[in-house]
């Protein structure tokens, strides 16, 4: 009987433990989502109230009292001083003062990024007027149109010892 070559014995031998052998499972490692991209506020825009000069009495002054329910400290001497607006949707609680006659509303606003309004008002409130009224609207003070809705509020007398 012949015996098989030994280089012929080493390779079924090598083949025949290839088979056996098993490769190492790796787990698979979980690729991290990528984060978020940062969320960038748009530009804010802003607004400030007006004022009317008489020669007679009082000025007639509208000013921005509260955006949103956070009451601003300006008040009718920081009417003209620019209040920064976010933009979107905003409630904008606004006053009018002449003399003793004060009147107030809300007005909402959708404020648009980076442009600038001014809070406007017509009243009836003159030296041997009826001092009934005022109503207010915001516009946009780079075209002049209306950017609310007009809201007329009443007078009221605020009593002149304080």
């Amino acid at each position: 009987m012949r015996r098989p070559a030994p280089s012929l014995f080493m390779v079924l031998a090598l083949l025949a433990l290839a088979g056996c052998t098993t490769t190492q499972t790796i787990p698979a490692t979980a690729v991290a989502p990528p984060p978020p991209p940062p969320v960038i506020e748009p530009p804010p825009a802003s607004i400030t109230g007006s004022e009317e000069k008489s020669a007679m009495l009082d000025d007639f002054t509208a000013f921005i009292a509260a955006i949103d329910g956070m009451p601003l400290s300006v008040g009718r001497t920081g009417w003209q001083t620019p209040v920064s607006l976010k933009a979107g949707m905003r409630q904008i609680k606004v006053v009018f003062v002449r003399g003793v006659f004060t009147g107030e509303a809300e007005l909402q606003l959708n404020a648009l990024s980076e442009r600038a309004y001014q809070l406007r008002f017509a009243t009836d409130a003159q030296f041997l007027g009826k001092n009934s009224y005022c109503e207010f609207w915001i516009a946009d003070t780079a075209t002049g149109l209306p950017a609310t809705e007009r809201v007329r509020a009443p007078l009221q007398r605020t009593d002149e010892s304080k």
